[in-house]
């Protein structure tokens, strides 16, 4: 047996500890580590040396250094072998903050991504979901990052339940996410839900946020809230992920998964403007804005005026498979248009972004005047 292995047997177990969110001092996530075979390691020696508030010093970082063993060593000679280990040795005099999410349930991630789990547990893993505790996908050091778990924990729900009667007129296998709620529960979730808005159980729904009439959002959707906006009639779909201060238009939608598990699903950072009547697929950059009618889909050109260039997607691949996801960069107005063949015969749908940064104000006060916005 390895030292590392044998260092292993002296930790604490971390059975009902269902993954560790790491940041650095500025409050950016760097890593997420799931209780799952090949991490369970690293998660155990993370959870024996920090700290009860989840500081994670330079001291300690010494302490899991020690106890990794012969880890150190390849580590310091294959960079990129040991993701965590590379990150806790090259702390320095930096802290770490580190999130810890529990759950009643032993190894409880390990038997959802083996389709394996009971009734009983696939609820506990809903209420984590319904909670925030985990998502679809995360945004680590920059980059977003598919938490397969998560496809896994829902089609497992799916399998292991039953229809039932929902709401006295539905039946379904998933509750809606209000119908228990006591008048507390809504003043403490601080989430207004217009007459007509279905959120289903298992959709996390920030503060601050409001879903307004025939407003719908799937399981397994992440809302930040913080001045979140869902208007009517738009759908948010499964696993979709919106970010804080998002005004999401009448009736447009953004797309959903459930497989195959480790696509990254659908996503709208921070402060975007989604107009009305939009079809959202793929990644829409913080602070961008989709005028009226622009529709998003695999394989669909978008075209950056500003460059003259297409704006290449983003490669998703998955075991012989490669999806390719539009995105729209960061502080963009992108605007439905069209681009012409190369004899000039026919025109195909694209989108079109239109020159200038959404920050400056002048290039604002432009796209106002010329009523290109939506507010």
């Amino acid at each position: 047996m390895s030292e590392f292995q044998e260092n292993l047997k002296n930790l604490d177990p971390v059975d009902k500890l269902v993954l560790a969110r790491v940041y650095d001092e500025q409050g950016q996530l760097v890593s997420v580590i799931p209780n799952l075979p090949g991490k369970q390691g690293s998660l155990k020696v993370i959870n024996h040396v920090v700290s009860e508030n989840g500081e994670f010093s330079e001291e300690q970082a010494r302490g899991a250094i020690q106890l990794f063993g012969e880890h150190v060593e390849d580590a310091k000679q294959n960079p990129g072998k040991h993701p965590n280990l590379d990150l806790i040795m090259s702390l320095g005099s930096s802290r770490l903050k580190i999130q810890r999410v529990t759950s009643p349930v032993s190894g409880l991630l390990e038997t959802i991504s083996k389709r394996a789990a009971s009734q009983e547990e696939c609820d506990v893993f809903i209420r984590l979901l319904d909670q925030g505790e985990v998502r679809a996908a995360e945004k680590v050091e920059g980059v977003w990052q598919p938490q397969t778990y998560v496809i896994d924990g829902i089609l497992n729900y799916f399998a292991s339940h039953g229809n039932e009667r929902i709401a006295d007129t539905f039946w379904d296998k998933i509750p809606l996410k209000t119908s228990n709620f006591t008048d507390e529960d809504f003043e403490k979730g601080g989430v207004r839900y217009a007459p007509g808005s279905v959120v289903r159980t298992g959709a996390y729904i920030g503060p601050q946020t409001v879903i307004m009439n025939l407003g719908f959002v799937n399981i397994g959707a992440y809302i930040a809230g913080d001045g979140v906006m869902i208007d009517g009639g738009a759908r948010v779909a499964s696993c979709a992920q919106i970010g804080r201060g998002v005004k999401f238009g009448a009736g447009s939608g953004i797309e959903g998964i459930l497989e195959p598990a480790g696509r990254l699903p659908s996503i709208v950072e921070d402060h975007v403007k989604i107009g009305a009547m939009c079809e959202v697929s793929g990644i829409v950059g913080e602070g961008s804005v989709l005028a009226s009618g622009v529709v998003m889909a695999s394989g669909k050109k978008i075209y950056d005026e500003a460059t003259g260039e297409i704006v290449p997607p983003l490669e998703c691949p998955i075991g012989e498979h490669t999806f390719l996801l539009p995105v729209i960069p960061p502080h963009r107005l992108a605007v439905g248009g069209s681009l012409m063949s190369e004899n000039g015969r026919f025109a195909t749908d694209a989108i079109i972004l239109k020159p200038g940064d959404l920050r400056d104000t002048s290039t604002l006060q432009r796209f106002e005047k010329q009523g290109m916005l939506y507010n």
